[in-house]
């Protein structure tokens, strides 16, 4: 890789390290790991996971024991994903998720119609 180029993919990294959504997304996750509501709504949802898939593996999709902890499953997940912190984080998540795929266009546009028109330079 030429220097030129290497330079200014740090730079690309440097910026995006230093975008207020990534650092807003950043300083949110520690929140999240750090909050004890939000760990114990993640725990109880991680259980119920369990929880259904043993029910599918032991009873069958369709099963009433199958169906009632699929409920379970969606009312723990429910919980979590309406705590105020999960709500502001997914929100953050959307806004960098949209960036990223901005860049991932910008990057990579003239390759895509240069391998839809079968144009491939093997420089």
């Amino acid at each position: 890789m030429d220097k030129e180029l290497l330079d200014k993919l740090y730079s690309l990294k440097n910026s995006i390290e230093d975008d207020p959504r990534v650092k807003n997304l950043n300083r949110l996750n520690d929140l999240l790991n750090e909050n004890e509501d939000v760990i114990r709504l993640a725990y109880k949802m991680d259980t119920k996971s369990v929880a259904y898939e043993d029910a599918i593996k032991h009873f069958g999709e369709h099963s009433r024991e199958a169906i009632a902890a699929q409920k379970e499953l969606y009312i723990a997940k429910k919980e979590l994903d309406s705590h105020p912190l999960v709500k502001e984080y997914n929100q953050a998540y959307k806004e960098v998720r949209l960036m990223y795929e901005e860049i991932n266009k910008t990057l990579f546009k003239p390759f895509k119609s240069k391998i839809g028109s079968c144009e491939v330079n093997d420089d």
